[in-house]
């Protein structure tokens, strides 16, 4: 199936200082996309927010927030924060780093008028320690509260020393900010250095998650709802990868909640020494539908509207760094592979933001600002939706979108399967016999749903369409490729040199990584019955 989506990639950044791409993004009441991030020195820089116009596809000219330059955190995991009240109030956070390494105050401003007059710039806590209140994170609730949490340092001395971590307070306004209830601690041993997740419940409440450090020094997440003081707030822990590590991930979660108040989140931890991002759903006790995302797969984000489910990640392939996306229209059982994104320069973590009708892509690299509407693709039937395995430590196998099998491609499918077994199978769209190997794939793939398998059409992409079609009608399960890039001998020998270009041809890999070669049809013995 072809995929239709619009991309805009406009609104350059300042040369001078591209490193600082920390940007946060935003729908208003009406739908329009907002950012907000830092321009100027990191030392006297402003904070700006700047409006997206659709039916001109173009960004506004940025506007000043905080009229007097301060210092402005703008790195990934830490940077200005951006949120919206239903009468279109715009709410900014962000971290001004202070004298001494490590600490900083989260600072809050507002405007009434959509953008054209701003608050003098306050501190939302009411801790004015030289010590760390940074990595904030802001949420408006169903009640038009705002909500800022933050970890914090505070309790590091009378904690001891083997208090670990920092810990997670938070402070919320009635008034839309005009004044400030806080601080209020959430829980002790969060980790320092990732960011917070803040989603609203079904019921308008708002719920955080977090990296914690739980005894004797996991590095899992965990979650809880906020509520005005003085109840305390239940945490829950919900991932249980048991990662024990002294060290900084920079990697935190993030979380959205659907209209059946499923908790769909991204996190990333590390399994059998390899890091790695992983999709599920939050429940009591271990989370459900685990899935890990591509191997490299760092800072993902996850958004919900109307029944939709987007994942977005950034990887880098060895030649460029790409955002990829996964798509759910059947609550994250299944996925598409999404639109992609690339960049040779800098660039930020994607912003995925959601109103309850569209989610957007949003990435800032050096170059531009780009725009992916991803609620315009096609939703996807049972027939046609790329099925994953929900034991699943593995990417996704079933794939209904072609890819480019390029020079440097084999080399990414051996990592991205190392320690699974699985089938390679070449064939072209002339072929009497490869569709014979492919049915039989497909029966094969009744018996065993597991069996993996990756197909790579020698015809060219220019014939996508007829080769995802025969795919689908045949019913083969597979990550599907074409050749694309280079001379056919060239691709040819990237996946063996010994290989002459008779087909059907097929490889199967055992986990330890030795593949054997199949040259003609496929048996049934040869897919199930070894």
């Amino acid at each position: 199936m072809k995929l239709a989506w619009t991309l805009v990639t406009l609104f350059a950044c300042t040369p001078a200082f591209a490193a600082a791409l920390g940007t946060s993004a935003a729908m208003d009441p009406e739908g329009h996309i907002w950012i907000a991030y830092a321009q100027g020195p990191s030392k006297e820089a402003q904070v700006v927010v700047a409006r997206f116009e659709e039916r001109e596809q173009r960004w506004q000219t940025p506007i000043r927030v905080n009229a007097v330059p301060e210092p402005v955190a703008a790195e990934g995991e830490n940077r200005p924060k951006l949120a919206f009240g239903a009468q279109g109030e715009m709410y900014v956070t962000w971290t001004s780093p202070t004298s001494e390494k490590y600490t900083g105050d989260v600072r809050f401003a507002r405007s009434l008028d959509g953008g054209t007059s701003w608050s003098k710039p306050i501190v939302v806590h009411r801790d004015r320690q030289r010590i760390s209140h940074r990595f904030d994170a802001m949420l408006v609730d169903g009640e038009g509260r705002v909500w800022v949490a933050w970890l914090d340092k505070r309790d590091l001395e009378k904690g001891g020393a083997d208090y670990a971590g920092a810990a997670l307070y938070y402070a919320y306004s009635e008034d839309r900010g005009e004044t400030w209830h806080g601080d209020y601690k959430v829980a002790d041993h969060s980790c320092e250095c990732c960011r917070i997740a803040l989603a609203r419940d079904g019921d308008g409440r708002p719920v955080a998650m977090w990296r914690h450090v739980f005894p004797p020094n996991e590095r899992d997440h965990a979650i809880a709802v906020l509520t005005p003081a003085p109840a305390v707030p239940d945490i829950a822990r919900v991932t249980f990868d048991r990662w024990a590590i002294d060290a900084c991930p920079h990697h935190g979660p993030s979380l959205a909640i659907d209209d059946e108040q499923v908790r769909h989140a991204v996190w990333f931890n590390q399994v059998a020494g390899q890091g790695r991002a992983f999709y599920g759903q939050l429940a009591a006790g271990e989370p459900a539908h685990v899935r890990a995302l591509p191997v490299g797969a760092a800072h993902a984000d996850v958004a919900v509207a109307e029944g939709r489910l987007a994942l977005a990640w950034k990887r880098y392939d060895g030649s460029a760094t790409r955002v990829e996306t996964w798509i759910s229209d059947d609550g994250g059982r299944s996925f598409q592979t999404g639109p992609t994104l690339r960049t040779n320069g800098e660039s930020d973590q994607p912003r995925l933001i959601a109103s309850k009708s569209d989610i957007a892509l949003v990435w800032r690299r050096a170059e531009d600002t780009a725009v992916v509407h991803l609620a315009q693709l096609p939703r996807l039937s049972s027939r046609t939706a790329a099925r994953t395995s929900e034991s699943a430590l593995s990417e996704t196998s079933t794939s209904s979108a072609l890819r480019p099998f390029r020079t440097g491609t084999m080399k990414e499918l051996e990592a991205q399967q190392r320690g699974r077994p699985f089938w390679l199978v070449m064939w072209d769209l002339e072929c009497v016999y490869c569709v014979k190997s492919l049915k039989n794939i497909a029966e094969a793939q009744q018996k065993d749903p597991s069996l993996m398998v990756v197909t790579v059409a020698t015809d060219p992409m220019s014939r996508a369409e007829e080769i995802a079609a025969r795919i689908r009608d045949l019913g083969v399960r597979s990550k599907m490729y074409a050749f694309d890039g280079a001379p056919p001998e060239a691709l040819r020998y990237a996946i063996d040199p010994t290989w002459a270009g008779e087909k059907p041809r097929a490889y199967r890999y055992a986990p330890n990584g030795e593949r054997t070669a199949v040259s003609g049809v496929l048996s049934m013995d040869d897919l199930v019955g070894r």
